[in-house]
């Protein structure tokens, strides 16, 4: 038993698939599946079991990845500790990111970590959506996420850090292009467009516009296609205010009644997951110096 393949046992055990497992392991199939039946055989007792077309832990299996996880999170520990006391401590950090974090938000922050915490950690950017990156967080593919929040996720911690202005958008040629603001019950009998129901954003906006006896066609995932729509029709959308909307300059932005902290990004990480300490060094330093809540 070497330490590649309780390595290469664990990531099989969370993903279930030999394929996808091989691939984030960049190994062939066949060394992960010689170096599975390599430990089936050392310890006498079969680890998985087919499932169709893919595989599920036996109840040994099961038993296994209990100790295996506490193992490599106290080896994991070590190491960082042994890392942290030479003087070439540095270190990588996934992180998950929704696109309209990309532009601004996010840079920032990563540049004011570096400047003023730890100038050697290297940082991956992932973009995606909310449901996407939720699950490359429970996975522990990404360290860290910045998204929306998903309810009944217990395994996860979301912290707020900032909010994100729901407004009205229509293009310069609308009977509303003349208005700064205007109420939700304003809106009645105007042709509207959102975001699609099954995003954050979307239930968020659906729960306003049914208090206001309002309907809005739920087909879009992104604000460049929302403005795209919204600056070759008579459409206008509900939206959130996002760096992505500055590209278009025939679009008017008008404030609606909706709270400002209706829409709310939040810092997310698995509480599961064992975290080095430049991963908590970011998450503590974007707690402490990034938030912008509204107050």
């Amino acid at each position: 038993m070497n330490l590649n393949q309780l390595y290469y046992f664990k990531k099989l055990a969370e993903l279930e698939h030999y394929t996808q497992a091989s691939k984030e392991l960049f190994i062939t199939q066949p060394s992960l599946s010689g170096a599975i039946s390599s430990l089936e055989e050392e310890l006498g007792i079969t680890l998985f079991q087919r499932h169709g077309r893919n595989i599920k832990l036996s109840k040994y299996g099961k038993e296994f990845y209990q100790y295996v996880c506490l193992s490599l999170i106290e080896l994991e520990k070590g190491i960082e500790k042994a890392k942290e006391r030479s003087d070439s401590y540095g270190g990588v950090i996934d992180l998950g990111c929704i696109p309209t974090l990309a532009g601004d938000f996010l840079p920032k922050s990563i540049n004011g970590f570096l400047k003023s915490i730890d100038s050697k950690t290297q940082f991956n950017v992932f973009h995606g959506m909310t449901l996407e990156l939720i699950k490359g967080i429970e996975s522990e593919k990404y360290d860290v996420g910045f998204c929306s929040y998903v309810e009944n996720k217990p395994k996860l911690d979301f912290h707020p850090i900032m909010a994100q202005e729901l407004i009205l958008l229509v293009n310069n040629n609308h009977p509303l292009a003349e208005k700064s603001s205007i109420c939700l019950k304003e809106l009645s009998g105007y042709k509207l467009i959102t975001y699609r129901q099954c995003l954050p954003i979307g239930k968020t906006i659906r729960k306003y516009l049914k208090a206001n006896q309002l309907k809005a066609l739920y087909a879009y995932d992104d604000e460049i296609s929302i403005g795209g729509i919204v600056s070759t029709t008579d459409n206008a959308a509900i939206t959130a205010r996002t760096p992505f909307l500055h590209q278009f300059h025939d679009l008017k932005m008008i404030t609606l009644d909706i709270p400002l902290n209706a829409r709310l990004i939040y810092l997310v990480m698995n509480n599961n997951s064992y975290h080095t300490l430049h991963v908590k060094s970011f998450i503590n330093y974007i707690l402490q110096n990034e938030c912008r809540l509204p107050e």
